[in-house]
Order: C-alpha cells, then structure tokens, then sequence
C-alpha cells in the first residue's frame, strides 16, 4: 500500500513537471518568432533627403499599410537592406500608425544607394525601391564664376569660385571637384567642395583663360558656367555624377596716358602748364583708379582718377632740363608708364642803374634812375640797392623811379642793384660814380662908383653863386672900415655904405653855405677927396 502510494505520487509529479517544461517551451518560443505584416501588405519608403555628400545622412521611414487598409499591430518587424552606406538598425518596429524609423549613413562612397525594406510577405517593389544619390552621384549643377573677371594685360590673378549643387537644387558639400585650365597656372587642381557646397582655387594668367570645374566625369559645360541638371538620377550601381562648368577670364585692356608739356619753354619759378590726356580702354577696359606724376624735380602730385584732358600747373625753382614721369593705373590693375622732358630756362629780368650827370657832391643829394623788368607772366617783386657806402636800401616792386641818395664823403662808389621776381629768381648789376668835394660859391664884389668920394654913399653890389643843390646858411660883409653887415641868407644884395676917409679899404664878404662850409671874397674900394 505504500509503495503503491509512493508510486501514484512519484508519476503526478513526473506528469506536473512535464506540463510546467512544455508551457515554458512554448512561452520561449513565442518571444523568439517576430511580428509580421500579414501577406498582402503594403510598404513604403521614405527619405528625408535623396541626395546625400559623403558621410551624410537621412531619416527613412517604412510606412506598412495591411490590406485592409490599417496599419498593422504596433511592434510589427521591418528589415531594411542597401547597397550603399549603412542603415541603423537594420530592423526596426512600427509605431502605432505602422510607421518604422531608421537612419540611413551615406559612408564615404560616392553613387546610388537602392533601398528596400521587407516584413513578412510584404516587401517594397524593385520599382518602388528608395534611391538616394550619395556624393559626386549627386551633383545636378556647377557654376562657376571669377573675381575679377578681367586681369592685367602684364599678367595678375583671380580668384575662380565653383558652386556644386545637387538634384534638388541644394549645395553639395565635400565633392571633389576638378579645375583645369586652357592658360596660367592654377594654384589647386583639386578642391573638396565645403559645407556651402564651394570649391576655390585661384588663377594666374597673362592671357584670356577659360576655366573648367568639373566634378565626377567631366560633362559638356553649359553656357553661362553652369550645366544643366540629368533629368534622371544616375542608375544604380554608378559611382559618380557628371556635371561641369566653365568661366571664362579676360585680359583688360590698358588705358592711355599722354603729357604735352608747355608749347614754349617755361621760366623757373613761374607756372609751367601741363596737358595730361588720360582715355579708358573701350573694349575690355576699366575704369581709372589713380594717376601720379613724378616732376623730376623731387616732387610729386597725385592727380586722382582723372580722365580727359586736365591742366595741371607746377612751378620749377631752378632752371634745368627735367625728365616728367607719369602713370595711369586702372581698376583691373593695369598700370601704364610715360614720360616726357621740358627745359625750365633761367628768367631773363633786367635792372638798369642810371647814375646823377653831372659827378653828384658830397652831402648834396645825388639822384639816381633804376629801370627793372620781368618777362611776361612774370613780376618784379622788389629791387635792393647797396650804395657802397655802407647803406642799403628797398625800392620795392618798382618798374620805374628815382632815387636820391647823400653820399658824405668824396671817393669813388659802386652801385650794386638786385631785382627779385615773384618766382625768387635774381639778376644783379652794378654801376659807379664818383663823389665830388663841394664846390665853394663864388662871391662877386662890385662897388659903384669907383672910385667913392669921402662922405657920399658907395653902393657894394654882392652876388653870391652856388653850386646846385647849396644854398646860403648865412651872409656877412665887412666894410674894411671896422663896420659890418649881415644879409642873412641872401645871395645877392646892393648895400650902401658912406666912408669918411679917403683911402683904399678892403671889403670882405663871408658866406656861410647849407653844406657847412665858409667862403670868403674880397674886394678893394678906393676912396677919394
């Protein structure tokens, strides 16, 4: 009875046991077995973007539609699969409105990644399959552009800018893009396109260049730097896009500088005109940025962006000849050198000193002529005289006067004159002259009548003659008889007088000039009974 109980125990817990593995089985089986969408569903593929740089990326979604029109049970498994690139995950679970997000990871590979996305018995059609283009596969257009687009004719650089836009219009960054050239050098081959979708290089020519960028096999350029984008994406399986563009460099043309100097020789320190004629070039030319001249004189004038003819006026202080360089530079750069010479002569001012005829005297005034003149366009400013005696003296701006000067010592003197114009040019001469002593009067003494009787009158006419410019301080006479008389300042006078004794007396005239000098004449006057 134990036994058989033993036993009847031992098999319900053989039995239990077996359940309890059975039912833990079958729950593991479950969890490994996804959740499909039911045969006849639908799946769509979506990306964000279709055209991708390398190592970009996009979010794809997997839209599942059950034939019944609703989206499946919420954690249904979709698989996705490429070509190019990588998608994580691989698998993913729909959302409750069937939608399973996953992010595709373009890689470093340029082409076409096809994109197919499968659950259960639903799958996308081979002509439903996402393509999305990845790098150079995905250029639809280069425009190409150069700054500036003229350069000097003796050679000068730009800089050529390629923009690389993909399919949909937007830029492409890090496509390698190609430049080449028909002349110059170019400073890089090979640019990867930035985050902006451009690539520069920069060129240097002398002569007209087209430059080509291309990116993946260079295709036929349009017109205007740029090309027209494929109206299909690349079939899958290619590596690269093709797409080009081209801009076109010109050389600027130079303009013209041309100087005539003054049709006559100028004078130093006076106004010299100069024409400069400045002509943009009319075909591929630019405007003129600045013109120099160099005077050859030390001196230089910055005559600004001029163009035409302009006169310009500069003063040489210093007769010589002199070499006038000038040069013109214009927008483009473009720089044209010329020169032309003047001779600046020496300017011809005269100055004539006319001394005083007869020989002037001491302390008299002696009056002098002085004649200057300047050549036309030009002026005397003023005339200085050194008179040789230790003075000197300014006429001023003078063309024509006299000048009296007093000498106070006899002895001969040199004039010097020095005329200076408005320019500072000189021109000195000299003359002389010889100073006299001052001349005495003469003193005449005539008594009437002769001979005089004691006790009638006998008039003394006295004349007294003077040397130009002297006059008569002071005259005095002495009757010889012990009386005297003075006459003041008279030069001539009839004085009487009345003797008392019969004899000859001596009568004495003294003159007193304005010089300072005394004279003295005498006369003898007989007297009789």
């Amino acid at each position: 009875m134990v036994i058989a109980f033993m036993v009847s125990r031992l098999r319900r817990a053989v039995v239990l046991a077996g359940v309890v593995f059975a039912s833990a089985l079958l729950v593991a089986g479950c969890q490994r077995v996804p959740l499909l969408a039911p045969s006849g569903s639908t799946i769509t593929l979506i990306a964000s973007a279709t055209a991708l740089p390398v190592n970009g990326s996009t979010d794809l979604i997997a839209q599942v539609i059950e034939p019944s029109g609703t989206p499946p049970q919420s954690g249904t498994t979709v698989s996705f699969t490429t070509t190019l690139g990588s998608i994580q995950p691989s698998r993913a679970e729909t959302d409750i409105s069937g939608r399973a997000i996953v992010k595709f990871l373009a890689g470093t590979g340029s082409g076409t990644a096809t994109i197919t996305a499968i659950s259960g018995g639903a799958s996308v059609a081979s002509a439903s399959a996402l393509k999305i283009l990845v790098g150079t596969a995905a250029v639809g257009r280069v425009i190409v552009s150069a700054n500036p687009t003229l350069v000097p004719a003796l050679g000068g650089t730009t800089t050529i800018t390629a923009v690389i836009i993909d399919v949909n219009g937007n830029p492409l960054s890090a496509a390698p893009v190609s430049f080449s050239t028909t002349a110059g050098t170019l400073a890089d081959a090979f640019v990867n396109a930035d985050q902006s979708g451009l690539a520069q290089t920069t060129l240097r020519t002398s002569t007209a260049a087209t430059v080509t960028a291309s990116v993946g096999a260079q295709g036929a350029p349009s017109s205007g730097g740029s090309t027209t984008p494929p109206t299909t994406p690349p079939a899958a399986g290619t590596t690269a896009g093709q797409a080009s563009g081209t801009v076109t460099v010109g050389i600027a043309s130079s303009p013209t500088l041309v100087i005539t100097p003054p049709a006559t020789p100028p004078t130093a320190g006076l106004p010299a005109a100069f024409a400069f004629v400045v002509t943009a070039a009319a075909n591929n030319g630019s405007s003129v940025r600045d013109v120099t001249v160099n005077w050859g004189d030390g001196s230089q004038s910055d005559l600004g962006a001029i163009t035409g003819s302009v006169t310009v006026a500069h003063v040489y202080r210093s007769a010589a000849s002199y070499s006038i360089a000038a040069s013109v530079t214009d927008s483009s750069g473009n720089v044209v050198n010329v020169s032309t010479f003047v001779t600046v002569l020496a300017p011809v001012l005269t100055l004539v000193i006319t001394p005083p005829s007869p020989a002037p005297s001491v302390n008299l005034p002696a009056t002098f002529t002085f004649a200057a003149t300047a050549p036309a366009g030009d002026a005397v400013r003023n005339v200085n005289v050194n008179w040789g005696d230790g003075t000197a003296q300014d006429l001023g701006a003078i063309s024509s006067t006299t000048v009296s000067h007093v000498f106070k010592t006899s002895g001969t003197y040199s004039i010097t004159g020095t005329v200076l114009d408005v320019g500072g040019n000189t021109a000195t001469v000299s003359t002389s002259v010889t100073v006299i002593p001052v001349p005495r009067p003469t003193i005449i003494i005539t008594p009437s009548p002769v001979p005089g009787r004691v006790g009638a009158q006998t008039t003394l006419a006295i004349q007294v003659t003077l040397a130009t410019g002297i006059s008569v301080q002071d005259l005095s006479i002495n009757f010889g008889d012990g009386q005297t008389a003075d006459l003041g300042g008279a030069t001539s006078a009839s004085v009487p007088h009345v003797y008392t004794a019969a004899q000859t007396f001596t009568v004495t005239v003294t003159v007193l000039d304005t010089t300072g000098q005394t004279t003295v004449g005498t006369a003898a006057v007989s007297v009789s009974q």
